[in-house]
């Protein structure tokens, strides 16, 4: 009796051994991991790209002979792959706009193998966006977190399919890092684009895994997978995660109106210098100067030129970058909580973003958009000029398109007409109609042009 006493002794014991080492393994980065793969889904994207070919195309003469011979186009089929968030029950999906760019076909698959059609929502390019739809019943959804809330030294979860592995095997993957910094501008010169308030982690992403989760230890999603900094094209443990505030904001936009509407607040900064602060009798270290404010801004009447603004949000400024990193993805209705340094004293003004719609005159005999110069154009087109009216859309196939016209050009003069409103525009027409040639006068980024044509 004793031993059998002794047996079951040693068997519970040993038992309760084994859970406590199983429970031992389900760690928190397990849990976060089971909680979130469900969601990631896989995104095969299949486009088409114009190519030129030629048989001299490389060799030293294959300028030569391709007057005599020239290239061949024809159409090549591209197959790209990435990753992607369920965030809603009805099937909508949050990846990068880079993923399904130029998207033709989109096909989503699921880690419990289910394949679906997908159907793009909407994208912003300059954001690096996009929403996916699929048609689906009892869809995982992924849990969304607060990445304005995130530790620097936290654990970061990186969830997706590097490379493509998801079409053999239907698993996400899984890698391990922690947050290494936040609010990170960085420019990618292969993609032309300026990321700002970026999140950088050391958890490895790879190829495939763009627009797949990055995740906390509670199994939330905090960020968006976009891009790494690699010269070996692999990951060397610094790669970038847009914050899931700014993703699901742009995603409920995509989703409601097709497109990201622009919030605008119209108060323009500058860095504060030594001099300036001398000037201004400021001895913080944080702070940008305001340099402008346009009439139209919803905070003309509280905020004036040489005010300094000192936190936004809670959050301390210290350049104009910072300051950017909030204006950059502002939406109509966004609300910032503005910390302001005037005259020795401090106080707070709550601006309301507001959206501004950009209402030109459409000239049809030239087949061009044209509106009067205002604060709003100069920062939005980077124009150096206030004279003249400022292009804002040419009409594809029109004498504007022909001639070469795009928008951000400010039109000075039109046959020696100088042009200050709409009805100079015509003044200068009637003039090119009388001696049969148009001349143009155009500001193209700070240069002068002139263009001459039959008309």
């Amino acid at each position: 009796m004793r031993k059998i006493l002794v047996f079951s002794l040693i068997f519970a014991l040993g038992f309760s051994f084994a859970e406590n080492l199983e429970n031992s393994r389900r760690t928190a980065i397990v849990r976060a991991a089971e909680r979130v793969g469900p969601s990631v889904v896989s995104i095969s994207v299949l486009s088409h790209r114009v190519v030129a070919a030629s048989p001299f195309s490389g060799s030293f003469w294959g300028d030569f002979w391709r007057d005599f011979f020239p290239p061949e186009y024809f159409k090549e089929e591209v197959k790209s792959l990435g990753s992607g968030i369920i965030f809603d029950k009805r099937g909508y999906i949050l990846t990068n706009q880079h993923v399904v760019e130029n998207a033709e076909i989109i096909k989503v698959t699921l880690p419990d193998g289910r394949t679906f059609d997908g159907k793009l929502i909407g994208a912003s390019e300059k954001l690096d966006v996009a929403v996916v739809k699929i048609e689906g019943k009892n869809l995982p959804v992924a849990p969304i977190g607060n990445s304005d809330t995130l530790f620097i030294g936290e654990w970061a979860i990186a969830i997706g399919n590097p490379l493509g592995f998801l079409l053999e095997d239907l698993q996400p993957t899984v890698t391990v890092g922690v947050i290494s910094a936040v609010h990170r501008t960085i420019k990618v010169q292969e993609q032309n684009r300026l990321y700002r308030d970026m999140i950088q982690t050391d958890a490895a992403i790879n190829p495939g895994n763009s627009g797949g989760p990055l995740v906390n230890s509670l199994g939330e999603v905090i960020g968006i997978n976009t891009f790494i900094f690699s010269k070996s094209g692999g990951s060397e443990g610094m790669g970038f995660a847009i914050p899931i505030n700014t993703a699901m904001k742009i995603a409920r936009e995509l989703i409601k109106y097709g497109k990201v509407r622009e919030g605008y607040i119209g108060v323009y900064v500058q860095n504060l210098t030594p001099d300036l602060k001398k000037a201004l009798g400021y001895k913080k270290l944080y702070g940008v100067l305001i340099s402008s404010i346009d009439p139209e801004s919803p905070v003309k009447k509280r905020l004036q030129e040489s005010d300094i603004v000192e936190k936004i949000n809670g959050r301390y400024l210290y350049n104009v970058g910072d300051w950017e990193d909030f204006t950059y993805a502002l939406v109509p209705g966004d609300t910032l909580r503005m910390t302001v340094f005037r005259d020795g004293k401090e106080f707070t003004v709550k601006a309301v973003a507001i959206e501004i719609s950009e209402k030109g005159e459409f000239i049809k005999d030239l087949g061009l958009t044209v509106a009067k110069i205002t604060p709003y154009f100069i920062h939005r087109l980077n124009l150096t000029t206030s004279e003249g009216l400022v292009i804002l859309k040419v009409k594809p196939g029109s004498a504007a398109d022909r001639i070469g016209l795009q928008r951000g050009d400010v039109l000075l003069a039109i046959n020696g007409v100088k042009i200050e409103k709409k009805s100079d525009i015509f003044k200068g027409l009637k003039k090119a109609r009388k001696r049969g040639i148009l001349n143009l006068v155009i500001n193209r980024h700070g240069s002068i042009y002139q263009a001459t044509f039959g008309y």
